[in-house]
């Protein structure tokens, strides 16, 4: 089975002016689909080029029912959400008004306005399965998308909407992210230039997790919008894991500068972020592959095309 085409659909996108935002505009609006960006910052908004751009705070129930009123869109990419774990203990009321209140308030204008329409909720490897109990939650961000995707999921099975739920691993690739491989070159493209940084530290250069470029990341929610089965979770990655050491390794293969680097220590005791393989299912990926799914960026690209953009904008007419 394969994806068809989504042009001159309308598709709303959440969190449109963030790290995957961005990449789901471009990809989508290259689609012919007529793209309806949404977010909070209203310069950054109007700043993408090819979308309809929409001002709305998610966890505002009015404005998220005026959006979708005025919209009616025909799929939905929900990626908007606070994302920050160590941020999530200082504020884990705020996260759970972004992640979950948010959601519902989305999910419910939907059901009101334009129930048919299809929406991919674009949750997290942090989840945790609710039958493990609040015990196995390591944070409160992960708390919050494991809120978010159950009620997403319960909004499947109690309103019959076309809700279809996305786990994707740890996504890098060009542009503006928090992530380890953009820090990491942000780090390097800046000691090429002369600036002085205090030294990049690898906490635990042997933990391994799974990387998958953010442009197939996005390649496999379009899929999903179109062949999803409702209800259902999907597991998205490459499927081979690499620890951060080797990682760092190979985005200092892109220099030649002898770029200084604390490697933390021999042995370290691997994060809970680490072990946590989300809700999905090990084989859950292979259902996404059997819709026509392949990731097309491997690694090596991916490393590359972070550094590239580093380096762009550790150019001083850049800052």
């Amino acid at each position: 089975m394969a994806a068809g085409s989504l042009k001159d659909q309308k598709i709303l996108i959440t969190g449109a002016a963030g790290f995957t935002g961005l990449h789901a505009c471009d990809y989508f609006v290259r689609q012919g689909c007529t793209v309806i960006a949404a977010g909070r910052n209203k310069q950054a908004l109007e700043s993408i080029q090819g979308v309809i751009p929409a001002v709305c705070h998610l966890e505002n129930r009015e404005q998220v029912d005026i959006l979708i009123q005025e919209s009616l869109p025909d799929y939905i990419l929900h990626l908007a959400g606070k994302n920050s774990a160590s941020e999530s203990w200082k504020q884990p009321a705020s996260y759970m008004e972004s992640n979950v209140m948010a959601t519902i308030y989305l999910l419910e204008a939907l059901r009101q306005h334009c129930p048919d329409s299809r929406l991919v909720m674009v949750g997290s490897r942090l989840s945790v399965d609710p039958a493990k109990g609040a015990a196995a939650v390591p944070h409160p961000y992960s708390l919050s998308k494991t809120f978010a995707s159950w009620s997403a999921a319960a909004w499947h099975g109690l309103y019959n909407q076309h809700i279809v739920l996305a786990e994707p691993s740890n996504l890098i690739g060009p542009g503006e992210s928090t992530g380890f491989c953009t820090l990491l070159a942000r780090y390097i493209a800046g000691y090429e230039t002369g600036r002085n940084f205090p030294l990049f530290r690898i906490s635990s250069r042997y933990e391994s997790r799974d990387f998958l470029d953010v442009r197939d990341a996005v390649a496999a929610y379009s899929i999903l919008l179109q062949l999803g089965t409702p209800g259902m979770t999907y597991p998205i990655s490459s499927g081979t894991e690499h620890t951060l050491g080797e990682l760092a390794e190979a985005l200092l293969l892109h220099t030649q500068a002898a770029v200084p680097m604390d490697w933390g220590p021999e042995s370290a005791p691997l994060s809970l972020d680490s072990l946590n393989k989300g809700t999905g299912g090990q084989q859950g990926t292979e259902l996404l592959r059997a819709l026509g799914w392949n990731s097309q960026y491997p690694l090596e690209r991916s490393l590359a095309d972070i550094m590239d953009y580093a380096r762009i904008q550790a150019q001083p007419s850049s800052s």
